[in-house]
């Protein structure tokens, strides 16, 4: 089979789940965020935002919030990006899932992990999180990612599934 760099990123990229405590560096964040914001959006209106979080004090706030349900949803990542949108914006969760993605691939080819958190969209949506996290005025949280320099490689993926396409041609 033969593939390209872009289709070889995108099997090879992995969910990472412990990071290393430095901080990413400005120039790999800024480049990451690029990214982000050039993922495709219904009727390009670019309706997202992004929020960074470093603040490690936030980020405990938010771990407590959990009540326990996870110790760390974050993994022990320096960073943490949240994606958010209008609250009345109909494709809200595919435009920011696509940014997620344009987000994670990125991050990958910096050699950045990164890992998909939705467990605690609805503990960032309570009042007391949204004026933390500096949402324009009428968006909520839809996802988040964690984004640091892995601890230790990844696990090689897990064999994919081959009864899950239907062709109609």
């Amino acid at each position: 089979m033969i593939l390209n760099h872009t289709v070889e990123a995108l099997m090879e990229r992995r969910s990472i789940r412990s990071y290393r405590s430095e901080q990413i560096s400005e120039e790999e964040l800024t480049d990451v965020l690029k990214a982000g914001k050039y993922a495709p959006s219904a009727m390009g209106r670019q309706a997202r935002h992004f929020t960074v979080i470093q603040n490690k004090g936030l980020l405990s706030d938010i771990c407590a919030a959990m009540q326990g349900a996870i110790e760390d949803p974050f993994y022990g990542a320096p960073t943490v990006i949240v994606l958010s949108a209008p609250a009345d914006a109909r494709f809200a969760p595919e435009d920011t899932s696509c940014a997620i993605m344009n987000l994670m691939l990125a991050a990958h080819s910096y050699g950045l992990g990164t890992c998909f958190i939705g467990c605690v969209r609805d503990i960032l949506r309570e009042p007391a999180f949204q004026s933390r996290l500096k949402l324009p005025e009428g968006y909520i949280p839809y996802s988040c990612i964690t984004l640091g320099y892995p601890k230790e490689h990844a696990e090689p993926p897990v064999p994919r599934r081959t009864d899950d396409v239907s062709y109609v041609r």
